[in-house]
């Protein structure tokens, strides 16, 4: 049976199990997320095995600066000026990945943020390293926001469950990317406002 602790007694029991190669589930400004520690490839199997998705599907991660963004990601002045206006916040950033990143968690460009859930930001900063991010449900199902049905759901697949209770629902994430520039989805942040930042148009998907 997955060991479930209340939020405000999970920070070093979290970062432990991930320095042990082991799942989590946690809140963050979304809905609960799978973590695991994303620059290792067995973890990131367990996190496909445990959302029961295909391993070529990528993940997205968390990281909490933008020098630990460097430590995984190729950042340009675009990418930095992303970074520095919109983050931490609801927008997630896709740019080309370095050779530090295994190949199960993605092929084609990293998908980051830095989370604006005080939890999760305190889990990545005090971890010292990427994280998934990925939402905390069966692939194909909906995402989950409250700790009782995520223990339901993963209660023989994840080492932990970090309780906050029942999340808000939150409108989903932007996603842009980088090195193409496109915008994937529109959330929060809206295009014109990234346009500004940037200085040029951005295409939309």
């Amino acid at each position: 049976m997955v060991e479930v602790i209340k939020q405000e007694n999970a920070l070093e029991k979290a970062v432990e199990v991930l320095q042990d190669g082991g799942i989590i589930v946690y809140p963050t400004e979304t809905s609960y997320g799978i973590g695991a520690d994303a620059l290792n490839s067995e973890a990131v199997a367990k996190v496909h095995s445990t959302k029961k998705q295909p391993e070529d599907k990528p993940i997205s991660v968390i990281v909490a600066s933008e020098k630990q963004a460097e430590e995984i990601v190729e950042l340009n002045e675009q990418g930095r000026r992303i970074i520095r206006e919109f983050m931490p916040g609801p927008l997630t950033l896709i740019c080309e990945q370095k050779d530090t990143v295994p190949e199960n968690l993605t092929t084609n460009g990293v998908a980051f943020r830095i989370p604006g859930n005080e939890f999760a930001h305190k889990l990545v900063e005090k971890f010292g390293r990427a994280i998934t991010a990925t939402s905390a449900n069966i692939h194909g199902k909906p995402a989950i926001f409250s700790a009782s049905e995520a223990a339901e759901t993963f209660r023989d697949s994840v080492d932990l469950i970090v309780d906050a209770g029942t999340l808000p629902t939150a409108k989903a994430s932007t996603i842009y990317c980088n090195f193409n520039n496109i915008l994937f989805r529109e959330g929060s942040i809206k295009q014109e406002e990234l346009e500004k930042v940037l200085g040029h148009e951005v295409q939309r998907r």
